[in-house]
């Protein structure tokens, strides 16, 4: 059964491979990735934030990664930026914390600036979240930057 994202992929005329993980335990989550072959390095996190001067920033980190605010702000035109509430997150997305999509927000507000860091280029495909809590889907990378266009930038922790 495909969920909102996927169907959009598909009407995109976008290849994906879907997967679910158990996002209950983190460990366990990572295992059943190693377990299907996915290299942990694949997998992108979508973080939200909120900018002091454009609001909503998405971006998005290899999932071992660690965000840099001042490179983060610096990209998207702030001279801030911050994780605010859990409730922020959800009225400015619609999804829950650790469901949120680059995909899925993109289709819903396409006003977003949208950050991803340069590392997503080492890879010829990544992992995101699909919308919906333990639901990924691996997309290409040249086709996930064709479709949102966000901002690239360095904006991983050293």
């Amino acid at each position: 059964m495909s969920n909102a994202v996927e169907e959009y992929l598909t009407k995109k005329q976008m290849q994906f491979e879907s997967f679910t993980f158990d996002v209950s335990d983190e460990d366990e989550g990572r295992a059943q990735a190693e377990k299907l072959q996915l290299a942990v390095t694949t997998i992108y996190k979508t973080l939200v934030l909120k900018g002091n001067k454009t609001g909503t920033v998405i971006a998005l980190v290899p999932l071992d990664g660690r965000l840099d605010y001042k490179k983060t702000a610096k990209a998207s035109g702030n001279r801030k930026v911050g994780f605010p509430p859990m409730e922020y997150v959800m009225d400015a997305t619609g999804y829950p914390h650790g469901a949120n999509t680059p995909i899925g927000i993109f289709m819903q507000h396409k006003e977003y600036s949208q950050v991803f860091d340069t590392s997503i280029l080492n890879h010829e495909e990544v992992i995101v979240s699909s919308g919906e809590l333990g639901h990924s889907v691996k997309v290409k990378v040249a086709d996930l930057i064709a479709l949102i266009q966000p901002i690239q930038a360095d904006i991983l922790a050293v």
